[in-house]
């Protein structure tokens, strides 16, 4: 079942290279500005749905941070350098251990490259603070065994102000000096355990029940169980668990297209855990379907939402492939902040053994290089992708990857090599049933014969 109301981004040049979608998309609607859109609390804008078994909608309240909001009274204006040199006496001053203060000086290193820019990309400076904000407070929080928020808040206050992405060592503003809390630090941390499954037995039975008829594709029967299940979990007020099914339940509506409530579930489960590994693949679903939609600001929002838990949850390849994905809607958009995001996430990505995230991104900087007519670093791209997906044993990213520089060669009259690259697409895109990437192929060897 498709959306109704969904507005394009405006895409210039039809995408030869895009073979491979997700879904197809509506090429007939024009693009419009939805300022009143929340993400968050409202999903998509949608009428003539058929009925489903849940349909619950989802208010989502968001408070003032006190300290933000007292801080945000007093002089606004805070320089660049101060936070950076802030955060790194921060990790000296608390004891941070030299793995997690490498990690630390890792997203540090990312905002003092952007600041270097004439344009510095505010949202991936504010992206890589809250990350590496979230590193220092859990170490507090497991060290005085109780929860703390002190860098955060800080961090909060300062987003609230005016930064100058000047870098001015000189220029300090007293009132943004982060404090700490009087506890020692010194403690032994305690061990937080944070199960994967149910612990009750009766809801860890319902939710296996209803993960079993997801498997043997009976949503309907899938549904119904996992509101068993939620019954029960909202009886023992396990609040895990109900995020868990929450998300198990928007997983089946996105599968079979009940989008509107797909986004309801995701909501609802993102609401009800503190596991940033679920609030993670939670807001990326969501992500994907307001891109899929064509709706670039709330699939930017929750893009950028993905980046900062995946940061807390220390998921490098959920980063760098959300990052891409924003990279990728601005190339779409032939807007050139897409390589602020593009050569983030290869940064990223190259911390990673992850070949298959590897190549997705170096693919997405080839095509990105390609639009903007750069045609050594779009060469140079897909060879990268290409070398990455072969690691990762994917014959149609690799086939995908060779036709993309073949056809690049072609635009510059040069038939020689790009026959060479086509041969190694065909070999490849054999080993497929991708039986149109294989046509493209074939006919663009005949074109050069």
């Amino acid at each position: 079942m498709g959306l109704n109301s969904i507005y394009q981004r405006p895409y210039i040049i039809p995408d030869r290279r895009n073979i491979i979608r997700k879904r197809e998309e509506t090429s007939n609607a024009q693009q419009q500005q939805q300022t009143d859109e929340n993400s968050r609390s409202k999903g998509l804008q949608y009428t003539e749905q058929e009925p489903v078994y849940y349909n619950q909608h989802v208010e989502q309240f968001t408070y003032p941070n006190e300290v933000a909001t007292a801080l945000a009274q007093r002089n606004p204006k805070i320089n660049i350098a101060q936070i950076l040199k802030d955060f790194k006496n921060t990790a000296i001053a608390i004891g941070t251990p030299s793995e997690l203060k490498e990690e630390v000086n890792g997203y540090l290193a990312l905002i003092e490259k952007q600041i270097t820019k004439e344009n510095p990309n505010s949202k991936l400076i504010k992206s890589n603070l809250k990350n590496a904000s979230s590193i220092l407070d859990n170490y507090i929080s497991q060290t005085l065994n109780k929860d703390s928020k002190v860098v955060e808040n800080w961090v909060d206050a300062l987003f609230l102000q005016q930064i100058d992405f000047k870098y001015d060592e000189n220029d300090v503003n007293a009132q943004f000096l982060v404090k700490f809390p009087e506890d020692t630090v010194e403690e032994k941390p305690k061990e937080v355990t944070n199960p994967l499954i149910p612990q009750d037995d009766e809801l860890k039975k319902l939710f296996i029940k209803a993960k079993k008829m997801t498997y043997i594709n009976k949503p309907k029967e899938a549904i119904l169980a996992f509101q068993t299940a939620l019954n029960r979990a909202n009886e023992i007020d396990d609040k895990e668990t109900q995020s868990k099914i929450y998300y198990e339940v928007g997983k089946i509506y996105d599968d079979y297209d009940y989008l509107p409530q797909a986004l309801i579930s995701y909501n609802e489960s993102v609401q009800r855990t503190k596991d940033c590994n679920v609030k993670t693949r939670a807001h990326y679903s969501m992500a994907e379907i307001y891109n899929d939609a064509n709706k670039i600001e709330p699939a930017i929002d929750h893009y950028f939402t993905t980046v900062s838990y995946a940061g807390e949850a220390g998921n490098l390849s959920a980063q760098s492939k959300s990052l891409t994905k924003i990279g990728n809607i601005y190339s779409d958009m032939y807007k050139k902040d897409a390589f602020d995001y593009l050569e983030t996430a290869d940064m990223i990505a190259d911390e990673t053994d992850n070949s298959k995230i590897k190549g997705y991104v170096s693919s997405s900087l080839g095509d990105a290089y390609d639009k903007f007519g750069d045609m050594h670093g779009a060469l140079k791209s897909y060879s990268k992708a290409v070398k990455n997906y072969i690691d990762a044993d994917m014959p149609q990213r690799i086939a995908q990857n060779y036709y993309n520089a073949a056809e690049i060669m072609l635009e510059n009259k040069n038939d020689q090599k790009a026959k060479g690259l086509l041969e190694k697409a065909e070999k490849f895109a054999l080993r497929t049933d991708n039986n149109e990437l294989l046509t493209e192929i074939k006919n663009s060897l005949l074109s050069i014969s």
